[in-house]
């Protein structure tokens, strides 16, 4: 179900936190209906709730049934609710014993602890499916969050990063635009080492996000347009693409410190780090640093 937002009417609010915590649609609405006013009849109940006569009763009285509200004894007969608080409070003890209970059995449960868990894995193939993928697993973030991803894809991404720096969160992010991000109260890492330099996939585009080190989404688009990705809580995947992305934030850093030695070592680019990825005509002409073609960043 959807959930109404945080500024929305409170009666609507404590409608749709009920229905997470187990009642209907229509009891929901008839015990917040009650709520602040005397004792009312089902059609009185009905018309200020808008729910049909034909259901209003049973609702009522599966309220009745799970101490939310009270019947009074008269003709016709009238309904009251619980106030908040108590109903609250018995719902909040019910889970609690519920919750120990369903611990107690599982713990007793004989079980083989060797079998593996498992971890989905789901797939995008698209740029909205991926961007959407990675704005979904940002919204969740409650510690840190790392991002990489082409020019394009971060502008998209950059709302939902504001958003979790705002609430506290810790954002690390890489930076590929040829314009600095606006990116206050973020740490901001550029990608320099492959500025000044043409590469056969300039054109690729690609999105890598690591939430509280439990969720990742990572998609790359090596040609710019046909996507491949998967959004996961996999251990393993969240582990490889974060250490992609710090592996990348740690050579930008050294590059910073150490950019015109590594260039004369490597060529505009570092293009020369390649050669272990050259075939034999290509390494034939290893001398020359501009031979290497491919980028060794997250972009290529």
């Amino acid at each position: 179900m959807s959930h109404p937002s945080p500024s929305a009417a409170p009666a609507d609010v404590l409608a749709s936190s009920l229905q997470d915590l187990g009642f209907s649609s229509y009891e929901a609405r008839c015990y917040v209906g009650l709520l602040g006013q005397p004792s009312q009849t089902g059609y009185a109940v009905s018309k200020r709730t808008g729910v049909p006569q034909p259901k209003v009763y049973e609702a009522l009285r599966k309220l009745v049934a799970r101490g939310a509200a009270f019947e009074v004894d008269v003709d016709p007969v009238l309904f009251a609710a619980v106030p908040p608080k108590q109903l609250l409070d018995g719902l909040s003890s019910h889970f609690q014993e519920r919750h120990r209970g369903a611990r107690e059995a599982a713990e007793r449960l004989d079980i083989d602890t060797t079998v593996a868990p498992v971890a989905a894995v789901y797939a995008l193939d698209s740029a909205s499916s991926s961007i959407a993928a990675g704005t979904a697993a940002i919204s969740r973030a409650s510690r840190r969050v790392y991002t990489s991803a082409s020019p394009d894809e971060m502008a998209q991404l950059l709302p939902a990063l504001e958003e979790r720096r705002d609430a506290g969160v810790d954002v690390v992010l890489i930076d590929f635009a040829r314009k600095p991000v606006p990116a206050d109260g973020m740490r901001v890492f550029r990608h320099a080492s492959t500025e000044n330099s043409i590469y056969r996939h300039h054109q690729a585009r690609h999105i890598a996000v690591v939430v509280d080190s439990v969720e990742t989404v990572y998609a790359v688009a090596p040609g710019g347009d046909n996507w491949d990705g998967v959004r996961t809580r996999n251990a393993a995947v969240i582990a490889a693409v974060k250490g992609m992305i710090k592996h990348d934030i740690d050579l930008q850093q050294i590059y910073a410190d150490f950019g015109p030695a590594l260039v004369e070592a490597y060529g505009p680019g570092l293009q020369a780090l390649e050669k272990y990825r050259q075939d034999d005509t290509s390494e034939r002409t290893a001398g020359d640093p501009g031979s290497a073609v491919q980028d060794t960043s997250l972009m290529g």
